[in-house]
């Protein structure tokens, strides 16, 4: 872990900070089982959004499978240990949305390495990735340990500075976006699984806090977190800071039924569209080039956009995120090295493949399979 900032100035410009500066720089859907012919050889004319953004999310997948994974079978090349568990839970997502289970031994071998974790976001990230798979299998020993992760973080990490949160890190040097935001999301989830109080409680309380931290700025996009004053530091809107709210705030809306809290993520999610594209419709992270870090955050942002997405009743600011969810995937995929390698930049010039840029390019086209409705009906 990096030096801890001095009192009065805090330096980290991103939670997922670690050793070097540029690691500082992240439905309505029929999946049944005749998803699985489509994947052999979906035609144009039969192709139906949901089919070919999961066959395109396949691709992508296999292609990480194969030219990123490791020996073991449990962890991809040039990652840093946190997106273990992102991969794991979009893996989760791809089986649970087509049924298919190519990559399930993969993912619970991922999900049992914890080595190199560093961190209560680091953590929480395993939480989300344990309660994923566990929708899929069920499974006891995940559940509690997402309890075991999620009960640890809010008994020694939350406290009165800034009037509560809980810290990102274990020297307790600085309160975030990307931390508060887990711990909102895996509050709500284990309360839906549980039904015990404690964790609707943490949720409300998370959500109350972070609504009223001031790390939402004006433009209605989320800051990298606050300064020594417990004020909103200014830092980069990186795009997973605008991503894992949006899971957060759905979870609180249908567990509270506060209309503020749909209508705060529907802001940052369009203003987060907004600031990523350029107007040669090039998406852009907060701060370029981008580090092995960075290099996954978009991929966050889309995942939790097709969550969020079909929640949405039909109507013009639905309309503008499929669309975009749209746009963007017939755009990677056409940026794509044959027959499924893909860049962390989403263009062709510079291309940047890694495990990072292929977990991107398939949370984009799962997000679309999720939305349902508006993807272009393109072959893969």
């Amino acid at each position: 872990m990096v030096t801890p900032p001095p009192p009065t100035a805090p330096t980290r410009t991103c939670a997922a900070c670690r050793v070097t500066a540029h690691r500082g720089t992240v439905g309505r859907i029929a999946a049944g089982a005749m998803l699985a012919a489509t994947f052999l050889m979906p035609s144009l004319a039969q192709a139906t959004p949901a089919d070919t953004g999961l066959a395109r999310a396949r691709q992508a997948l296999e292609e990480m499978s194969a030219a990123d994974g490791t020996a073991t079978g449990n962890d991809w090349r040039h990652i840093h240990a946190w997106q273990r568990f992102v991969i794991v839970s979009t893996l989760s997502d791809y089986e649970r949305l087509s049924g298919d289970t190519r990559f399930d031994t993969a993912a619970s071998r991922a999900l049992a390495n914890r080595q190199g974790l560093d961190g209560n976001d680091d953590d929480l990230w395993v939480a989300q990735a344990d309660l994923d798979m566990a929708r899929i299998a069920h499974a006891s020993d995940r559940m509690a340990d997402a309890r075991r992760i999620f009960d640890m973080v809010a008994g020694r990490y939350w406290d009165t500075t800034c009037n509560g949160g809980v810290w990102w890190d274990h020297a307790r040097t600085y309160k975030n976006a990307i931390t508060n935001e887990l711990f909102i999301a895996t509050a709500v989830r284990l309360y839906q699984q549980t039904h015990e109080d404690t964790y609707r409680d943490w949720a409300r309380r998370g959500w109350a806090w972070l609504r009223d931290s001031g790390m939402v700025n004006a433009s209605g996009l989320v800051n990298d977190g606050l300064d020594a004053h417990c004020a909103n530091n200014a830092g980069p809107a990186y795009s997973y800071n605008q991503g894992v709210i949006l899971d957060a705030l759905a979870g609180v809306a249908a567990l509270t039924h506060d209309a503020r809290a749909t209508d705060m993520a529907t802001r940052i999610a369009l203003a987060a569209t907004a600031a990523a594209t350029d107007p040669h419709g090039t998406v852009h992270e907060a701060r370029e080039p981008m580090g092995t870090d960075a290099r996954i955050f978009r991929g966050i942002f889309v995942r939790a956009l097709g969550h969020f997405v079909p929640t949405l009743p039909d109507g013009p600011q639905r309309a503008t995120l499929s669309d975009w969810l749209a746009h963007e995937s017939d755009r990677v995929w056409a940026t794509r090295h044959p027959p499924a390698r893909f860049s962390a930049t989403w263009t062709a010039h510079p291309f940047q493949p890694g495990a990072q840029a292929q977990l991107t390019a398939a949370a984009l086209f799962i997000a679309t399979a999720q939305d349902g409705g508006h993807t272009r009906e393109q072959a893969p």
